[in-house]
């Protein structure tokens, strides 16, 4: 997170974010840069180990408040439909009745 917080300080710029719920139920920030090719994941100061977030609010806030990106912000999820709660499907002209 420092060296995303020095390249954007040095004149860098964030171009895309997407925030993804892993199993545990937590968000991790995968972020793409405007001078480098790839995606980045987002991960602790001197670590492998991504920077992740509890609460999906705190991490949209980190974006636009830390690193000033007010782009389009990406949200996927890792997690399956829990068994036995009904899924929403998509809408067929036999739903519109």
């Amino acid at each position: 997170m420092r060296s995303l917080s020095v390249y954007l300080s040095n004149g860098g710029a964030l171009t895309d974010v997407r925030l993804v719920e892993g199993q545990d139920e937590r968000w991790t920030m995968f972020v793409r840069l405007i001078n480098r090719p790839g995606e980045y994941r987002l991960n602790l100061f001197k670590s492998d180990q991504p920077k992740t977030y509890r609460d999906v609010d705190l991490a949209i806030a980190t974006v636009r408040d830390d690193f000033g990106y007010y782009g389009s912000i990406t949200l996927a999820t890792e997690q399956r439909p829990k068994a036995g709660k009904a899924q929403a499907g998509p809408i067929t002209d036999s739903d519109e009745d």
